[in-house]
């Protein structure tokens, strides 16, 4: 049995690289770049003005003299000056003229007429160049690199793409995913179980994991626990690029997968973790196939997903992992053993923000991670967690 951190690397040093694929710009959100992306010109692409104002040029500045001033100019047109022309009323997002250098916000004017002419007058003492003007290229150069291959595409990355003009862009393919929950005891969600029966949560737990990276899985199946069932389902699945069991990997009579596995000539990399819950998980590989061996209790599943499955994801998209945080623990804990545990935990601010335990029967608890903000970690050579004491915080 190996710990925890050493499964995980031992996981993430089977990550992969996926193909690429083009999609539009409108497909784009939740997907994994697999391009860098460059600007396409400088932002601002102008000097452009950020207050609705007046733009006049900082070196004809005297405070209270009149400016006359006859144009105004709003966003998504230009104009050029007039021989004389010392001031134009201007709107946010603007180009400034070549040739001014400032815009004064129209709350620090006094707007007056005289004769037909419109006057502008400035309260300020003084000012300096280039205020209350964003200046070209001060965001991005042409040039800059933007986004790089490995970012997830969420909503302020849609937006800079679509800024960049990027209509169409490269993105990671999804891995072809095959899940296949196992057990005698397992029904469909639709069908009323009997007393000693229960409905599968496995497959959705883990679908709702890959939809995270778009991930629609290629086949979500049930087998009882037959070992000739299993071991069709299982070849089949072996085509896929990512094969994910739950349930038939720890150590009862019916137990069938690790020998199937084997059977079929999937390599062993590990089998059992010093952790709980998730201690029976089984991962191996065949060829481009990665297999994972989830337990068959939900909260195991939903457990392993996050710490093992999920990673492994990460990694193979060329993404960063999810950080961890450290925060204060809001009672006291206890544990016996010397595994490594996760537990659900909620995030409760009061003067601060700590971690507070949920009610958690074990990993069969249906309940475990309704209304849970992720998993705490109470570490292997740890055995107690006192209040205030800082705790691993792992978000789902």
């Amino acid at each position: 049995m190996i710990s925890y951190t050493e499964a995980l690397e031992k996981i993430l040093k089977e990550s992969r690289s996926y193909a690429s694929e083009e999609i539009e710009l409108k497909e784009a959100f939740g997907r994994v770049l697999s391009e860098d992306i460059y600007a396409d010109r400088d932002y601002p692409p102008f000097h452009r003005s950020a207050m609705d104002g007046f733009a006049i040029l900082s070196r004809d500045y005297l405070p209270n003299q009149n400016y006359s001033y006859h144009r105004e100019l709003s966003a998504g047109k230009s104009m050029d000056l007039e021989p004389e022309e010392k001031a134009i009323r201007i709107m946010t997002g603007a180009p400034v003229p070549e040739g001014f250098d400032v815009v004064i916000k129209i709350e620090d004017t006094v707007l007056s007429e005289s004769n037909g002419q419109k006057i502008v007058t400035f309260s300020l003492k003084d000012v300096k160049p280039w205020q209350n003007i964003a200046k070209q290229g001060e965001d991005l150069k042409k040039g800059d690199l933007v986004l790089s291959k490995g970012v997830g595409l969420g909503t302020s990355e849609v937006s800079i793409l679509a800024s960049l003009g990027k209509n169409k862009l490269a993105v990671v393919k999804p891995p072809k995913v095959h899940i296949i929950s196992t057990g005698n005891e397992v029904v469909p969600v639709y069908t009323s179980p009997l007393p000693y029966q229960i409905r599968d949560s496995n497959s959705y737990t883990v679908s709702s994991i890959l939809s995270k990276y778009k991930i629609q899985p290629e086949l979500v199946t049930h087998v009882p626990d037959s070992e000739s069932e299993i071991t069709n389902q299982i070849q089949q699945g072996l085509e896929a690029d990512i094969l994910i069991l739950s349930g038939g990997v720890s150590m009862g009579s019916l137990d069938l997968v690790p020998a199937i596995l084997q059977k079929l000539g999937v390599e062993l990399i590990f089998h059992k973790t010093a952790i709980k819950p998730g201690k029976p998980i089984w991962f191996g590989k065949r060829k481009n196939t990665i297999v994972f061996g989830m337990p068959g209790n939900p909260f195991s599943v939903q457990t392993c997903s996050r710490i093992f499955l999920e990673p492994f994801l990460r990694k193979s998209f060329g993404q960063n992992q999810i950080p961890t945080y450290k925060l204060p623990y809001s009672t006291t804990k206890q544990k016996k053993g010397l595994f490594t545990e996760f537990f659900p935990v909620r995030l409760e601010t009061t003067d601060k923000t700590y971690l507070s335990p949920l009610t958690f029967n074990g990993s069969g608890d249906v309940r475990a991670g309704i209304t849970s903000d992720g998993l705490a970690i109470f570490p292997s050579e740890t055995s107690s967690i006192q209040k205030e004491d800082l705790v691993q915080f792992l978000p789902w």
